[in-house]
C-alpha cells in the first residue's frame, strides 16, 4: 500500500534548500538525581535496571537542537513548521521542539515523528515538503536525530541502534536549489517487491546516484536502472542517509538524479526520496 500526498495546488510544495550534518562527541554526564528517577521508572514497568545505563553520559535532543539552530544562523528565523524525526527515544525527558518554537521568531507548528524506525525521516520530510498547507514564510525545518545513549529495557534491533550522536537539519523553501523531494512510502512490502518499487521510482532517469544502507544495495543492483551506489555508514539509522546526502552534495555538486531509500524488514516499510538536484524551479 502506498502512502503519500495526492496532487494538490494548495499544498506547500517546498524544495530542499539546505542540508547540514552535525556529529557530537561524548555527551555530558547524567545528574545524580537521574539515577533514582530512572531506576524507579524502570521498576514501575517491571524492567531490569542497571546503573551502567547512565555511566557513559549523553547528548540530549535539546543539546542537538541548540547546535542545529546555531549552525543555521540567521536563516533559522521564520519557519511554518519544524519537525523532529527520530528512531529511538531521547535518553533524557525533555521538550526539544517546544524549545525550537520558543527560540525562533514566527515559527508555527512544531511536532515529532517517531516509532517508525528509519522511515521517520522520510515521513517528516514528506509532511513538511508536500502535505502540510502553505504558510506565510514558505519554509520549513526537519531535524533528524540519532542518539547513542539509548536507555531501554527490551533490546533495540541492531539496524536501528545508534552508535553515535548525530543530527541533520533539512531546510525547505519555495525556491530551494537542491530540488523538490519526491517521497514515496509503502507499507506491507515483502522483500520480493522491493526491486519493482525501486525500478518504478527511478524509471525516468538514465542514471542515478543511489544512497542506501548496505542491506539495500543488492536490490538496487537488480533494479532496471543504472545506479551509482553510495553506501551509508553503520550506526546512524535515522541520520545516515541524509548525512551522506550532505557529503555527496559537497563532493559532487551540480545537477543529477539522487535517490535515497531505506527498508525496515520488521515493519516492512519501504521509503524512497527522489531529488533532481539542480533541476529548474
Amino acid at each position: 500500500m502506498y502512502i503519500g500526498p495526492q496532487p494538490d495546488t494548495a499544498l506547500a510544495g517546498l524544495r530542499l534548500a539546505r542540508v547540514e550534518h552535525l556529529e557530537f562527541g561524548r555527551g555530558g554526564p547524567f545528574h545524580e538525581l537521574d539515577y533514582p528517577y530512572f531506576k524507579d521508572l524502570w521498576q514501575l514497568f517491571d524492567l531490569h535496571w542497571d546503573d551502567g545505563y547512565l555511566a557513559a553520559g549523553r547528548t540530549t535532543f535539546h543539546d542537538m537542537i541548540e547546535a542545529v539552530l546555531d549552525r543555521l544562523g540567521p536563516q533559522q528565523q521564520g519557519f511554518d513548521a519544524a519537525i523532529l524525526a527520530n528512531a529511538t527515544p531521547d535518553a533524557e525527558p525533555g521538550f526539544p521542539m517546544p524549545y525550537v518554537e520558543n527560540s525562533l521568531d514566527g515559527t508555527g507548528t512544531v511536532f515529532a515523528v517517531s516509532d517508525q524506525g528509519a522511515a521517520a525521516a522520510f515521513t517528516a520530510l514528506r509532511l513538511a515538503a508536500r502535505t502540510l498547507p502553505p504558510g506565510e514564510h514558505g519554509r520549513s525545518l526537519v531535524v533528524v536525530m540519532d542518539q547513542a545513549a539509548v536507555l531501554t529495557g527490551p533490546p533495540i534491533p541492531q539496524d536501528i541502534r545508534p552508535l553515535r550522536d548525530s543530527a541533520v537539519a533539512l531546510v525547505l523553501e519555495r525556491d530551494g536549489e537542491i530540488g523538490a523531494p519526491q517521497i514515496s512510502q509503502y507499507v506491507s512490502v515483502p522483500t520480493g517487491e522491493i526491486v519493482g518499487h525501486l525500478s518504478a521510482v527511478a524509471r525516468d532517469a538514465e542514471r542515478i546516484t543511489a544512497i542506501c544502507r548496505p542491506e539495500l544495495a543488492p536490490y538496487w543492483s537488480k533494479a532496471d536502472v543504472a545506479a551509482d551506489i553510495v553506501p551509508v555508514p553503520d550506526g546512524l539509522p535515522c541520520t545516515g542517509l541524509w548525512a551522506t546526502l550532505a557529503q555527496h552534495r559537497a563532493a559532487a555538486g551540480g545537477a543529477g538524479r539522487v535517490v535515497l531509500a531505506d527498508y525496515d524488514p520488521r515493519l516492512k516499510y519501504l521509503s524512497v526520496c527522489g531529488l533532481d538536484t539542480g533541476a529548474a524551479r
